[in-house]
């Protein structure tokens, strides 16, 4: 065998017989590097985040909003209209649970609305609104 696929082990054997200490040297073959074998702690990571992959969020779009009072409300009808603070055309807000992740534009799908992402709030920022 060659020095590169074996590694030299010495070992150490007491002989009673005659007060001696008999020292051997084994030849043992090289130990195949396979790739990386996840821990104990990823594999259980890797259980925890399949379980919150699976967990469903409240997700909420919103294009506006406003300000009003009870007698306001009460006074609303159909055909009424109420004046939301965001201009035509500004992005519209994704929100997650309560907490913004995102802005993007307002889009006609087979005649049902859907957003285009434009924008996805930072992680930093993300985590500094928990």
């Amino acid at each position: 065998m060659s020095t590169e696929d074996s590694q030299e082990k010495t070992t150490v054997e007491p002989d009673a017989s005659n007060n001696r200490t008999i020292i051997n040297s084994v030849e043992l073959p090289q130990a195949e590097r396979q790739g990386p074998k996840k821990s104990l702690d990823q594999a259980q990571q890797d259980v925890n985040l399949g379980m919150l992959l699976d967990i469903p969020v409240d997700v909420h779009v919103e294009i506006g909003g406003t300000k009003a009072s009870i007698r306001d409300i009460l006074q609303l009808g159909p055909g009424a209209i109420i004046e939301l603070d965001r201009l035509a055309g500004q992005p519209a807000d994704i929100i997650v649970n309560g907490k913004l992740i995102g802005q993007g534009d307002i889009v006609v799908i087979n005649e049902t609305f859907g957003i285009r992402i434009t924008k996805l709030v930072g992680v930093e920022e993300r985590l500094q609104s928990v």
